[in-house]
């Protein structure tokens, strides 16, 4: 028979609460740490908007919790602006699907905090780790799922990338929409994107970003979708690419999920499918370490490949990747075939998307 025992968990965020719903329903005692008065991660960012890969039956019963709307819902179209010249796509061909996060309860936090609650899990909120010695008071197999924060990467002597932007918040009714730019003002990419009533945008660097840089987008942005977004807020932040050798279950007797493991996509930084996975991959760690450490490795079997194509990628001047993409589009676009095959193919580099 199984031990009942005291699961803690730091962090109310994706990977946070589906280890919690797992523990529980595994038997344990379960109680969460939060740093904020709220579940959904860093207050100001949010309500925010993910536009990630995901196939919401299979991630469904992967995770055995049931997914789909109003916290997900597909998209239809995939506008991809590439140094002013629009490429519309299939959204369909992408699985691309909008994540509601945040503290509204439409959001994937709130209802998966609410199947948390009804399984028994417990919260402590305002509880914030600051130091190496706060993580090392907490017990052996605490699990760690603190998302972006900076202060526990640093606490627990993790490798990061810093990145600065700005987060966009307003109000826009009808269907999903998701558009993308790639341009000379960000070696990154920045999006737009809304689900359930929120429109969201995101501008991102591993530089700090130029209010010039940031009034040139909302310009086109404006011109290419006829949104005007005028709340606007200066972003700090971190990502969890910054070493070869990020992706860890263990750290020493502590199990990580999340961003904080290194489960996040290394080309294009998506980070909500692999959160999800990884909640579940730490939740089976408490009872099974050689399991959980079996499947977390399949999840991330591709990661160190693309880690350096991403390295690789970003060598690059702008005017080559202008030139690759538009020289690469047109036979590609012209064979759907094979456009669906690279498409296929670069979904690999999402941690655990054809795993699951």
């Amino acid at each position: 028979m199984r031990e009942r025992r005291e699961v803690m968990i730091v962090g109310a965020g994706l990977s946070g609460l589906v280890a919690a719903i797992h523990c529980a329903r595994a038997g344990h005692r379960v109680r969460v740490l939060e740093q904020y008065q709220e579940i959904g991660g860093i207050p100001y960012i949010h309500p925010s908007v993910d536009a990630t890969p995901i196939e919401p039956d299979k991630l469904s019963d992967f995770l055995e919790i049931p997914l789909g709307p109003p916290q997900i819902a597909p998209y239809q179209a995939f506008n991809v602006y590439f140094y002013g010249k629009l490429f519309p796509f299939d959204a369909a061909r992408f699985y691309l699907h909008g994540v509601e996060r945040g503290s509204r309860d439409t959001s994937l936090d709130t209802y998966l905090y609410r199947i948390a609650k009804e399984e028994g899990v417990e919260f402590d909120f305002g509880w914030k780790l600051r130091s190496q010695e706060d993580a090392a008071r907490l017990p052996p197999g605490t699990i760690f799922a603190t998302g972006l924060s900076v202060e526990v990467f640093e606490a627990l002597n993790l490798p990061y990338q810093q990145i600065w932007g700005y987060v966009g918040h307003g109000e826009l009714q009808g269907p999903p929409q998701v558009a993308v730019w790639f341009d000379t003002y960000t070696s990154y990419y920045n999006y737009l994107a809304s689900i359930n009533g929120v429109v969201f945008a995101l501008f991102f660097d591993k530089v700090p970003v130029r209010k010039e840089h940031l009034e040139r987008w909302k310009s086109q942005m404006k011109q290419d979708t006829g949104i005007n977004i005028t709340q606007w807020r200066e972003h700090h932040g971190v990502v969890a690419t910054k070493s070869i050798s990020n992706p860890r279950l263990f750290h020493g007797e502590r199990i990580l999920a999340g961003t904080l493991a290194g489960m996040q996509d290394p080309l294009f930084l998506f980070g909500v499918h692999s959160s999800l996975v990884s909640g579940k991959i730490a939740g089976i760690a408490v009872d099974d370490k050689a399991r959980a450490y079996e499947l977390f490795k399949k999840m991330i079997s591709t990661y160190k490949l693309f880690w350096v194509q991403k390295r690789s990628l970003d060598s690059q001047p702008h005017w080559f990747k202008k030139l690759a993409f538009r020289t690469a589009s047109k036979p590609l676009l012209a064979k759907p075939e094979l456009f669906q095959g690279l498409v296929n193919f670069g979904l690999t580099t999402v941690p655990g998307f054809r795993r699951v």
